[in-house]
C-alpha cells in the first residue's frame, strides 16, 4: 500500500478558502473516483497550512487516479480557482511498510532518520518498536517509508480522538523499560533528527 501527501501552502489571508474549496474537492473525487483521501491542517506546527492525503493500493492506481482527474473539466476548473488561493505546493509519496489503525479526528507523526550505513538494521529495529508501541497504546502504529524524497527518512503514524489521547500515547511509550532499551539501541541506527507534528482532520 501506498500513500501520497499534498503540503499546501495558502497565500496569506486565504487559509479558509483553501480548506473549503480542498475539502469540496477531496469529497468529489472520493465520490466519483472512489478514492480515500482527506484534508488535515497542523496543530502545534505551521497553522497557515492544508495537507491532503490518500490511501493507495499501489502506484498503479494512483496513476489512474491522476489521470482520470486531470481530464475531468469540472475539477480542473476548481482546480484552477483553488490554485489562485495557494502560494506553494509540494507532492510526496510513501509506502505504507505497517499499516496504522483506523484513521480518527486527530493523527501525530513522529519523523526520524536512519544512518546510511545501517540503513537494514534499523528499519529491521523500528518495525519491533512499532510493534511494541502499538501493544502499549493498543492502537496500530504504523510505518511510512519514503518513495520520493529522503530515502533515509522514516515515519510513525497513530491516530486518536484527542490530542490528549496522542499525548498520552507517549507518555506511556516514554515509561516503558522495554522502549527505553530499544530507544537506546536505536542510537547506533538513527541519527539525532526526530521530528513530531500533530494534525487534526477537517475533511
Amino acid at each position: 500500500m501506498y500513500i501520497t501527501s499534498r503540503e499546501i501552502i495558502p497565500l496569506p489571508g486565504r487559509l479558509q478558502d483553501t480548506i473549503a474549496i480542498g475539502t469540496q474537492m477531496v469529497g468529489h473525487m472520493n465520490q466519483k473516483y472512489g478514492s480515500a483521501m482527506a484534508t488535515s491542517t497542523e496543530l502545534g506546527g505551521n497553522p497557515n497550512k492544508l495537507w491532503i492525503t490518500g490511501f493507495w493500493s499501489s502506484l498503479s492506481d494512483y496513476q489512474s487516479f491522476v489521470e482520470s482527474y486531470m481530464s475531468d473539466q469540472e475539477l480542473v476548473g476548481t482546480y484552477n480557482m483553488f490554485s489562485s488561493f495557494v502560494s506553494e505546493v509540494q507532492d510526496q509519496i510513501g509506502q505504507v511498510i505497517r499499516q496504522p489503525g483506523e484513521r480518527k479526528a486527530f493523527a501525530q507523526m513522529h519523523r526520524g532518520r536512519i544512518k546510511s550505513t545501517h540503513f537494514q538494521e534499523g528499519l529491521e529495529l523500528i518495525m519491533k518498536l512499532a510493534d511494541h508501541i502499538s501493544s502499549v497504546s493498543g492502537t496500530e502504529a504504523g510505518l511510512i517509508a519514503p518513495v520520493t524524497g529522503d530515502q533515509y527518512g522514516i515515519i510513525f503514524v497513530n491516530y486518536a480522538d484527542s490530542l490528549q489521547e496522542l499525548r498520552g500515547m507517549v507518555e506511556d511509550w516514554s515509561t516503558d523499560e522495554e522502549y527505553q532499551n530499544m530507544f537506546v539501541q536505536g542510537s547506533e541506527f538513527f541519527q539525532d533528527s526526530f521530528d513530531v507534528t500533530y494534525a487534526r482532520f477537517v475533511g
